[in-house]
């Protein structure tokens, strides 16, 4: 507990999580978009290389998707929640794709960063989050705050200071998980990055578990949930 695991979030679930075991997923998988990150001032070339899974076919990040949507919702609980983060570009086949499984979306919150990207023609300065729930009820239960607006402002990480290439504040993931679990619940994330999640989840006193399939970021995650970074 506490951990994130260097292994394929599939392989991960199917191996240390029982069906309706988790009370709350977070996470942010790849957006097929064959992203590297910002741009070094100094070199011209994205600061990270291309990361697993974000540069295949339609067809091949259907499947993909699909097979960790699956595991999704075997192990999530009944009448819990799943937010998912996506890119405005990828977002039409998630929310589809989610509905198929089994998933109930309530809501899309805009993560508003404050500050836009590099670009042109109007320069990106949101995200997407997907507010998904597994159960047979028409509306979502166990939402601790009813009376939250859908636009989130939240500035975004420097460039300088990101570990991954689409890093997450650590505030953004509070925000969910505050709203979405309860202390001593269970958080999991299948595409943990660098932690931000991890480190969310156990500084508010939920019980976490991430999979990550890039050793370095799994090392730097975990060093950052048992606060040694």
């Amino acid at each position: 507990m506490n951990q994130i695991y260097n292994i394929d979030c599939v392989k991960g679930a199917r191996k240390y999580l029982e069906d309706d075991s988790v009370d709350l997923i977070v996470t942010d998988p790849p957006y097929n978009l064959n992203y590297g990150g910002t741009t070094s001032r100094r070199t011209k070339k994205p600061r990270f290389g291309q990361f697993a899974n974000d540069h295949l076919t339609i067809r091949e990040y259907y499947r993909f998707t699909r097979s960790w949507l699956e595991e999704a919702y075997r192990v999530l609980k009944p009448e819990r929640h799943l937010y998912v983060f996506i890119d405005w570009r990828m977002y039409s086949y998630l929310f589809i794709w989610l509905q198929r499984v089994g998933f109930k979306i309530k809501n899309l919150v805009v993560w508003d960063k404050k500050y836009f990207g590099m670009g042109n023609y109007y320069r990106y300065q949101h995200e997407l989050i997907i507010f998904a729930w597994k159960g047979k009820r028409a509306v979502p239960l166990r939402l601790r705050k009813r009376n939250v607006p859908d636009i989130w402002q939240i500035p975004k990480l420097s460039a300088s200071s990101m570990i991954h290439p689409t890093e997450k504040p650590v505030e953004v993931m509070k925000r969910i998980i505050e709203y979405s679990s309860e202390p001593g619940e269970l958080v999991v994330d299948f595409f943990a990055g660098s932690g931000a999640s991890g480190e969310a989840a156990v500084e508010l006193g939920r019980k976490y578990i991430g999979f990550e399939l890039d050793e370095k970021y799994s090392l730097h995650g975990n060093g950052r949930i048992k606060n040694d970074v």
